[in-house]
């Protein structure tokens, strides 16, 4: 499971749905979200906080995560990364093969979490 911690529900949502994340129809209304991704896998994009939650919770800037999406070759990862770019969100590294045999670009989300968008 995967929490990300989020300041705007929808922002994410259409975020996320970019890179083929697919959320429940109500996803709307709701103030946090849990999403099955396949093989015991879940995303959880989640606003509110309890007091609880608030003890343990990070806080902005006390670390970044990064979640890596999978497409079908290196087209797909210049198309993909186009796509995220002209739909506002910023780049933080323009596609290109790494030293260690991958080629990704990287994205922020709304919430400043790295996105890699890599050849799978």
């Amino acid at each position: 499971m995967v929490v990300l911690l989020v300041e705007d529900l929808a922002r994410s949502v259409a975020f996320y749905r970019r890179l083929g994340v697919v959320f429940p129809e109500d996803v709307e209304t709701r103030r946090d979200v849990v999403v099955d991704l396949g093989g015991g896998h879940q995303l959880v994009l989640w606003t509110s906080f309890s007091d609880t939650v608030r003890d343990f919770a990070p806080t902005p800037g006390d670390g970044k995560v990064m979640l890596e999406f999978f497409v079908d070759g290196r087209d797909a990862v210049d198309a993909k990364h186009a796509e995220l770019v002209a739909a506002g969100y910023r780049s933080r590294r323009e596609p290109s093969m790494t030293d260690f045999g991958a080629y990704l670009g990287l994205v922020y989300d709304p919430d400043g979490n790295t996105v890699l968008v890599t050849a799978g």
